[in-house]
């Protein structure tokens, strides 16, 4: 009877011990996990809600009639910002004397999230051009993908030379 209940009782020990292990296996494997996936900066959730609305130091405003996002230049650092009234970079209203400068782009609306999508699938929607012809000052035009806006409509270092716009998260795939 004694050699049973000391059988019954060495299996009960490593069983104990075999879930104590995977539990501390699994704990570390996580930790681990959340550790690489902190070092991705922007986070993919970040890119999700807010990073890919609009360019950095620009402000999500809303999403117009076909869905594009449609961001305004909170500090007035438009850059390669034509006079005209056909800058596919962005467009200008005035309102009450106050003039703001507006952008538009496509929405992401991938089933995928952002972080587990493939770097080809980021480069093709990087160059999705929002739909529709109008803004809000009723002219005609088309405005810029993602890439091209970020490479077209960077800030004016003088002497008519400008460098890349900036949108954390997105450049290398512009």
């Amino acid at each position: 009877m004694s050699a049973v209940i000391n059988v019954l009782s060495s299996i009960g020990l490593i069983a104990i011990i075999a879930v104590v292990v995977y539990y501390v296996w699994n704990y570390f494997s996580k930790m681990s996990k959340n550790y690489e996936l902190s070092k991705i900066r922007p986070t993919p959730t970040y890119m999700e809600t807010v990073g890919l609305k609009c360019p950095d130091y620009w402000e999500y405003m809303n999403v117009d009639e076909n869905g594009n996002y449609i961001c305004r230049d909170k500090f007035g650092l438009i850059a390669k910002y034509e006079k005209s009234d056909d800058s596919q970079c962005a467009y200008k209203v005035t309102k009450d004397g106050i003039t703001d400068i507006f952008a538009k782009f496509a929405p992401y609306d991938s089933e995928t999230k952002w972080g587990d999508s493939t770097d080809e699938d980021k480069i093709d929607f990087m160059k999705v051009v929002p739909e529709g012809t109008s803004d809000d000052t009723q002219n005609s035009r088309t405005f810029y993908s993602r890439s091209e806006w970020i490479n077209s409509c960077g800030p004016n270092v003088g002497n008519g030379v400008s460098t890349k716009a900036v949108w954390s998260g997105l450049e290398k795939y512009a």
